[in-house]
């Protein structure tokens, strides 16, 4: 119908809806031609953002590995005895042998219910359970008063303490767990020590998880029922005898108040390792130290020898793992920067899509968003810096393994993609163990890698010079993230358009000409409507002023 739904008075046999469309075609051909701009733009911006993740990915995280020493100067430690000592040597540790003698191990404090198992001196209680008042008498004690002990690790301390009633309720696995579960309320730490009743041997044990000597068990007793109760449950240490067996030790732990009626208390605490390396001694609170940065792993003691090498296959997995690597984003930006394109296949309009079913219209994106990127000068000028990097020699190497071929890394195509010939790195390692660091992590500035003796030199002197003494990671990475703030100033970081970017404001300034088009095609719209209205009124009139004169049909 039309704006006043009047049509058909006169008689006209006008198809007004028609000729209303045929007059917006021009402006609904306009706008099309906004809607396809704006869309492309999006894809565009979609195809940067894709770029810029793997290529963020690549720079911050990929290549920030191979500048870590362990990747490109991998060492390894070997043990003539594992049973005493193992170790692991990180990238700094000196090739060459130790002396290593284990003195003694690290143990933990341990408390143990010897021979004579648990005293019963309370309540007989029928079954496998067995309450707190079965291990003390509880007859005598007020119905407000309460057993408390203290209970500490050497660094956070805690009070438990039960009710009468919780001591007629609750039963040694109840005890152990308020011991695991007691928290300094000063710190609100745990207290690091575990507790577990062994109801099939009698037997109550405490074990602080952490070994050494500073790591102790510490109970005292705060009242008489708390001590009865922590004698009954006859603790004795474990220790460690001089030919390192595990010991009780011959008499048990008596939290009883002294004559003067105060409570002391009792300390168990664990032992610290010792161990001579290259003849000189050191403890540790662990079964590990680290020395020279060797990492020993103390397992028994005795004496053997750790060698240190240099762990020439990791490295050669390492630099295998850098081309491949390499290879997959060069690759990358081969297939965006070569794509080819469908100049036939433009993108959509909404008339166009809802002709189509939902896989013709992805199968027509698919060929519309192909080589959006095609010959782009950002990807060019990325390829082009990342094959100088690996290409360019390294004039700060020490030896004469100052280019990546001359370690076996070549291109193998015109594309720039790399090629390893494992025997040949392994060649110049076997020759230079260092190569391969050098020429990876090899960093410099323009500040301190040009020669003092060249001051006054012009500034593309001076860069020259830096990026030429600069390691091949850094030079990549240098080249990643240029590209990455050129990318991120044209088309931002992500497909979001308000993020500051030319290509966002440009979409933003498309949509909104695109609304205030969109307005105008609606009054448009509607003037020709008024329009075709008054003309059907003005025929309506005339075809009754004809009838009133017999002009009419008879």
């Amino acid at each position: 119908m039309g704006v006043n739904g009047i049509y058909g008075l006169s008689g006209s046999g006008l198809d007004i809806e028609s000729m209303v469309k045929v007059g917006m075609i021009s402006k609904q051909k306009q706008y099309d031609r906004m809607y396809q701009n704006e869309v492309k733009q999006e894809w565009l911006k979609e195809a940067y953002s894709e770029v810029y993740s793997k290529l963020n990915t690549f720079t911050n995280t990929t290549m920030f590995n191979y500048k870590m020493s362990a990747t490109t100067n991998a060492m390894s430690a070997a043990t003539s005895n594992s049973t005493t000592a193992t170790a692991t040597a990180n990238a700094d540790a000196a090739a060459m042998t130790h002396s290593v003698k284990v003195n003694s191990l690290a143990s933990n404090a341990y408390l143990l219910t010897g021979d004579e198992g648990i005293t019963r001196s309370g309540e007989t209680t029928t079954g496998k359970s067995i309450y707190l008042k079965d291990v003390i008498d509880i007859s005598g004690m007020g119905d407000d008063e309460t057993l408390s002990f203290d209970i500490s690790d050497g660094t956070n301390t805690a009070t438990i303490s039960f009710t009468k009633d919780e001591l007629s309720r609750q039963t040694l696995n109840d005890f152990a767990v308020a011991i695991k579960n007691a928290k300094d309320p000063n710190t609100e730490s745990a207290v690091n020590i575990k507790a577990t009743f062994d109801a099939a041997n009698d037997s109550m044990s405490l074990y602080n998880s952490a070994s050494g000597s500073a790591n102790i068990i510490s109970l005292k007793a705060n009242d008489s029922y708390a001590a009865s109760l922590l004698n009954n449950l006859n603790l004795h240490q474990v220790t460690k005898n001089d030919d390192g067996e595990t010991v009780l030790s011959d008499d048990a732990y008596d939290f009883s108040a002294d004559a003067s009626g105060d409570y002391t208390a009792q300390v168990a605490s664990g032992s610290d390792a010792s161990v001579t390396i290259d003849g000189k001694s050191y403890t540790t609170d662990t079964g590990k130290i680290s020395v020279a940065n060797v990492t020993y792993s103390l397992a028994a003691v005795g004496s053997t020898t750790v060698t240190v090498t240099q762990d020439t296959d990791k490295i050669i997995e390492n630099v295998k793992q850098f081309v491949e690597d390499y290879n997959e984003l060069l690759g990358m930006l081969n297939d965006k920067y070569n794509e080819k394109q469908y100049s036939d296949y433009k993108v959509l309009t909404k008339a166009q899509e809802e002709a189509m079913t939902e896989e013709q219209i992805k199968k027509w994106n698919e060929k519309a968003k192909s080589g959006l990127l095609y010959h782009n000068s950002d990807i060019a000028e990325l390829r082009s810096s990342l094959r100088e990097a690996v290409y360019t020699s390294v004039t700060s190497v020490d030896g004469k393994y100052k280019t990546m071929s001359s370690i076996g890394i070549e291109s193998r195509t015109d594309q720039g993609i790399l090629r390893l010939d494992e025997d040949k790195l392994r060649a110049a390692l076997t020759d230079d163990p260092d190569c391969v660091y050098q020429l990876f992590v090899g960093d410099a500035t323009a500040e301190d890698s040009i020669d003092k003796n060249l001051t006054g030199v012009s500034k593309t002197a001076a860069t020259k010079t830096a990026y030429a003494a600069t390691g091949v990671i850094n030079r990549i990475t240098s080249a990643g993230n240029k590209s990455m703030t050129a990318i991120k100033d044209y088309a931002g970081t992500s497909t979001e358009a308000a993020d500051g970017s030319t290509l966002g404001d440009l979409i933003i300034q498309l949509q909104n000409k695109m609304s205030s088009f969109k307005t105008m095609m609606s009054a448009y719209e509607s003037l020709l409507f008024k329009k075709y209205d008054a003309m059907e009124v003005t025929l309506a009139r005339l075809g009754t002023q004809m009838n009133m004169f017999g002009f009419g049909s008879t």
